[in-house]
């Protein structure tokens, strides 16, 4: 399927609501800012996919062999897999930014959120939780 879209793996649709301006490196945080700032300001249409997107694009754990987080919490890839089961959109598929968010809020509840998460830095270092990623995303949507 070609499509001019940019890709946005599905667990971002968790990271982005919760981005704080803080990241892996400098050019990882800015290019985050500026894929968040873009989605929310256009509510862009974006290919939701399992891989590598325009945020992994400049993460310093991206590797040509796959992403250096994989490891005790699962790998990346499952997370969009379970994030695209939640959200009950097909992979590949074209949405619109906000309705994604929609359909994966309506699905999404505490202890899915937990389990996705819970081996993520960010959620360790007190970031990011279920509560503030629904209060995002309803602010988001309510704007």
């Amino acid at each position: 399927m070609l499509t001019r879209e940019p890709k946005l793996r599905f667990h971002h649709l968790l990271c982005l609501p919760l981005f704080q301006g803080k990241g892996y490196s400098d050019g990882f945080s800015v290019n985050m800012q500026s894929v968040k700032d873009r989605l929310e300001a256009e509510d862009t249409a974006v290919q939701l996919i399992c891989g590598g997107d325009m945020i992994c694009e400049h993460c310093p754990n991206r590797t040509a062999e796959g992403c250096l987080l994989d490891g005790c919490g699962g790998t990346v890839a499952q997370k969009d897999s379970e994030v695209c089961r939640l959200a009950e959109i097909d992979r590949q598929s074209v949405e619109n930014y906000r309705n994604a968010l929609l359909r994966l809020r309506n699905k999404m509840d505490k202890k899915a959120f937990d389990i996705l998460c819970s081996e993520c830095r960010w959620a360790k270092l007190g970031l990011c939780s279920f509560e503030k990623w629904r209060e995002g995303v309803d602010e988001l949507l309510s704007s």
